[in-house]
């Protein structure tokens, strides 16, 4: 008697079953890609100088021309004025120096040289408007201002969950209002320049007031910029009344389609594309199998 194996008869039917496989709707693998472009930026040059005391580190960036140091400047606000340190003559690269908060001073500066290779230029003024230093949860959070310059504050009571990394005041500021409970914070620079402007600490008080007692004297210059919260959330039972007055009844709706939404619902056989990924398929037809089962044992 010739034996067939049990796998060859269930290889034989497997084509047979491929029709009444279960397939799943493809899904989508495309994923958006960003396409911002940097703002046009004009400016006017305000003076030539041979010498100007130079900012922090932090507010030093190489660029590639005059027109890329007015852009960076647009874009870390707030910038009234920018100096461009030339580089190499050939190709128009250099340094760019910002100095947010600040004016410039004429009298900081020297003129007394054959070339002179700083530029001043004014605030630019961009196709694209001026950027702002934060995404945060109001317009207010990007120019903070600071109701005290203090040393030696204390740190929250639960430092572990209200004590965070921040790029800025005004990043600490927009951690306060999206925060659930935040009535002020402060700020610890911790950057050379010991600025507001760039990164620090950020301490966020969920409740209570600044109290000004608790602070020390500072022996060379504030180290701890206090802001109120300037964004605060609307209380609990105002936000649960706007979410009743808008929350549908009972019953069955349709939601409705969005312009960001890429997901779409399908009846049918799907048709994959190049960009979508078809789910694993399962064999779910008990008869084929039992039908091999039955062709093995009869040989």
């Amino acid at each position: 008697m010739k034996i067939t194996p049990f796998w060859v008869s269930v290889a034989l039917l497997v084509p047979q079953a491929l029709p009444v496989l279960t397939e799943s709707v493809p899904i989508s693998a495309t994923t958006p890609i960003s396409t911002a472009v940097a703002p046009s930026c004009t400016s006017s040059l305000i003076t030539s100088l041979c010498s100007y005391p130079e900012p922090g580190p932090e507010f030093a960036a190489a660029s590639d021309s005059r027109t890329s140091c007015w852009n960076y400047c647009n874009a870390h606000p707030p910038c009234t004025f920018v100096i461009f340190a030339a580089g190499n003559p050939y190709t128009g690269t250099g340094t760019c120096w910002l100095y947010p908060g600040e004016t410039f001073d004429a009298s900081k500066g020297s003129s007394n040289c054959a070339n002179p290779s700083l530029s001043v230029y004014s605030e630019p003024v961009c196709a694209g408007g001026s950027a702002t230093t934060t995404a945060g949860a109001c317009v207010a959070t990007a120019t903070p201002s600071a109701i005290a310059s203090v040393c030696g504050y204390p740190t929250p009571g639960d430092c572990f969950d209200s004590c965070t990394a921040s790029l800025s005041a005004s990043n600490c500021l927009s951690q306060c209002a999206t925060a659930d409970s935040c009535s002020y914070v402060v700020f610890n620079p911790e950057n050379p320049s010991h600025s507001p402007y760039a990164s620090g600490s950020c301490w966020i008080y969920p409740n209570g007031t600044f109290n000004a007692a608790s602070a020390t004297t500072c022996s060379d210059g504030p180290e701890q910029f206090v802001y109120n919260n300037s964004c605060p959330k609307p209380s609990t039972s105002s936000s649960s009344l706007s979410s009743s007055a808008t929350e549908p009844s009972g019953g069955t709706g349709t939601a409705g389609t969005t312009p960001s939404s890429t997901t779409t619902a399908t009846t049918g056989s799907p048709t994959p594309t190049g960009n979508s990924a078809p789910a694993g398929r399962s064999l779910t037809n008990p008869l084929t199998i039992g039908v091999a089962i039955l062709i093995w044992q009869a040989l």
